[in-house]
């Protein structure tokens, strides 16, 4: 499970959306989040379990790279929920 540093904005529908090609260059924490998804991604046939942090507490789920169609960017996506209280 690959646990991201930043801190992210999750939908109400709780899909995660990474882009692999940002149109504006990334730098710090994100960059180096991107780093480690494509890595993960790469390593693992396109997918990876991921944690990420958000104003709400910690998620967790799968993200799926996706290939470029047309006009669109590569990315990373999936759908996250809450871990479980102890």
């Amino acid at each position: 499970m690959l646990r991201l540093e930043g801190l992210y904005a999750i939908s109400p529908t709780k899909r995660m959306t990474l882009f692999a090609d940002p149109i504006r260059p990334l730098s710090g924490v994100l960059a180096s989040d991107l780093q480690a998804v494509q890595d993960a991604c790469a390593a693992n046939a396109g997918q990876c379990a991921v944690q990420v942090n958000t104003a709400f507490g910690w998620m967790q789920g799968t993200l799926s790279e996706k290939t470029p169609a047309r006009l669109r960017l590569r990315s990373f996506e999936g759908h996250l929920s809450f871990l479980p209280r102890s």
